[in-house]
């Protein structure tokens, strides 16, 4: 007699090795029986006749600090098959801090991203208090890294400057104190404020005692555009040097910079080279061409070099506006009519949502540098941007290299959000596998569940096997679709009837069952 009972399906179970018809039974939040179970009963029987049973999606690279605390249902991932998050990821988070007031820089400076969390209790201060505030009840699991970003308000608040010895002390001191209370590794983001200013030797500091806590660094190049490989190779080089295992956040490849051979190639050989210096090197990134950040991330570092409010007092004075126009305007890789602003507060400019940055300079009578400064100064810094850069052909070649794992980098904002909030995981299955075939089913699987699990050092997730905890995802590969478009991104996908998370359905049929059986994963 089990708990649940998924009859005759077909078993993808996380290793890459080909499908199997199978039974599964479920005793608990375990998955308890892999076979030909005849004569066993259940009190809830799915028919997975036409279905895929597959381990749950682990999302490597998400966003969701707030999205979760503030809607545990977190529908927009549950219902698309993920039942793991890992955040928080580019150094770009809320704890630990040290105290209310490099909270409060945090909260200013990530705005555009997280919102303002307006109801949430904003209290915490360890990376423990923080983790309590999802104790309470999440749709889907969730697991901690460890923000630069925080540790370095922490230590020395907002300053635009390398850190000293004593700076990094404090941030080290944190960085142990989160580890203790079972985080999974740190995330740094050198393009950020305030981690922009933080040399590559304050990151070997801290990514030595990742390494001593067996964790991993994420981390967010310095720079993804001009000096892409020099960034890269800047990234190697902390590993190098920390023995700390790297993972490359969202590597997409700038289409400008293609020369010859495919920027793609060249990314992925250089993985390879440093793979085989014996470099524990590996990658994500999120099946689109397009990505998404903050707006105020364009401006110089002397405008965020202060609070919002200063940054707001400089966007709206005509002299010091001048020259951050000028700035604007000597980005040469930004192609204004490839981005898109998004997630706009105030509501007087939400007719502005999904336009390109160049319809939004005709429609004010503006350049598009001056529309810029003037809508940040509107929004108080709170505004996204998504921005097409990466070819489809080296898409593909980092899509399909074997050390490239799906993490969906998604930001939860208001109004219109990138599809791959929504849509991530049924694009790789029906685009990438079902379409164009650039990997089999198997070994997209693997990338979705078993290998970011290992990553993360997950021991009783990402398979299809006895004893594992049963967070599960069934999907039928001939149906599943991506509905979420950059013009209507808010759709669930279709084709991913059930999903289970420790044992409990999240999702069966169309609905969301409101269930909240997530737990907070602890190294």
């Amino acid at each position: 007699m089990f708990d649940v009972l998924i009859r005759n399906g077909l078993v993808l179970d996380g290793t890459g090795r080909p499908a199997f018809r199978a039974d599964v039974g479920l005793l608990g939040k375990r998955i308890d029986s892999v076979g030909k179970l005849e004569g066993a009963t259940a009190a809830r029987v799915i028919d997975a006749q036409n279905l895929v049973i597959a381990p749950g999606f682990i999302d490597i690279h998400t966003h969701a600090d707030i999205e979760l605390i503030a809607h545990p249902r977190i529908e927009s991932k549950t219902m698309q098959g993920v039942t793991t998050e890992v955040f928080s990821n580019c150094g770009l988070g809320f704890a630990p801090v040290s105290s209310e007031k490099a909270l409060s820089l945090q909260r200013r400076y990530l705005k555009g991203l997280f919102g303002d969390g307006n109801g949430l209790d904003w209290s915490w201060k360890s990376m423990r208090e923080f983790l309590d505030r999802f104790r309470v009840g999440i749709a889907c699991n969730m697991a901690y890294l460890v923000p630069h970003g925080a540790l370095r308000v922490s230590a020395m608040g907002w300053q635009d400057r390398p850190a000293t010895s004593d700076e990094i002390k404090v941030m080290d001191r944190l960085l142990k104190e989160a580890f203790e209370s079972g985080a999974w590794g740190l995330t740094t983001g050198l393009f950020y404020r305030p981690m922009n200013s933080a040399t590559s030797g304050e990151c070997v500091v801290l990514s030595q005692t990742v390494a001593r806590h067996e964790g991993f660094l994420g981390i967010h190049l310095r720079d993804y555009q001009v000096r892409l490989m020099e960034s890269l190779d800047e990234s190697f080089q902390i590993s190098r040097e920390s023995g700390v295992r790297l993972q490359v956040s969202h590597l997409q490849a700038p289409g400008k910079l293609n020369k010859g051979r495919s920027m793609g190639e060249q990314l992925m050989q250089r993985i390879e080279t440093a793979r085989k210096e014996g470099l524990d090197v590996l990658c994500d990134l999120y099946p689109y061409t397009a990505g998404c950040t903050m707006l105020a991330s364009l401006l110089p570092s002397w405008v965020t070099a202060g609070e919002v409010g200063e940054a707001v007092s400089f966007l709206r004075d005509p002299h010091y506006r001048d020259r951050i126009c000028q700035h604007l305007q000597e980005l040469s890789y930004l192609d204004f009519s490839e981005m898109f602003l998004c997630g706009f507060r105030a509501g007087k400019n939400r007719s502005l949502e999904g336009l390109r940055m160049t319809e939004i300079a005709r429609e004010c009578n503006q350049s598009v540098p001056a529309a810029i400064c003037e809508l940040l100064a509107s929004e108080e810094m709170q505004i996204a941007y998504v921005l097409h850069q990466c070819s489809e052909e080296d898409l593909r070649t980092i899509l399909e290299h074997p050390t490239l794992m799906i993490g969906s980098d998604a930001v939860h904002l208001e109004g219109t959000v990138h599809p791959r909030v929504f849509g991530t995981y049924p694009r790789v299955l029906a685009e990438y596998v079902r379409r164009q075939s650039l990997f089999s089913l198997e070994e997209a699987i693997r990338k979705m569940s078993s290998m970011p699990a290992e990553r993360l050092g997950l021991r009783d997730r990402g398979y299809v096997r006895p004893g594992l905890v049963a967070d599960l995802v069934l999907f039928n590969p001939a149906t599943v679709q991506d509905l979420a478009t950059y013009e209507n991104p808010r759709q669930y996908p279709a084709g991913i009837p059930y999903v289970l998370v420790n044992g409990t359905l999240v999702k069966d049929l169309d609905r969301h069952t409101g269930a909240l059986p997530g737990e907070v994963l602890i190294r």
